[in-house]
């Protein structure tokens, strides 16, 4: 989309992306998290246990387990700690 043509500028500001959509069509963030991932990476940077995650969120502990897998593999986190200081870095802690 051009928003300005022959130094004409437009009337209206056109729309702003948020900065993690830069490029990416899917609506995740750069990480590639998905919504539910991002939530569960709050909870174990919280402190919560996978139970209590799961009760938390009317969740199996298995799903549970497999979100925070998906997240360790998508983070190159090798557990709670790495986990943890991520999402302090970025801002979900």
């Amino acid at each position: 989309m051009d928003y300005v043509c022959e130094g004409i500028e437009p009337t209206e500001a056109p729309p702003t992306a948020a900065p993690w959509a830069a490029g990416r069509h899917s609506g995740q963030p750069a990480d590639g998290l998905s919504p539910r991932e991002r939530e569960v990476l709050r909870l174990v940077a919280a402190g919560e246990s996978n139970s209590q995650i799961a009760r938390r969120l009317g969740l199996s502990t298995h799903t549970v387990e497999r979100h925070v897998a998906n997240l360790y593999r998508k983070i190159s986190a090798r557990g709670r700690a790495d986990a943890t200081a991520y999402a302090l870095r970025n801002g979900l802690a």
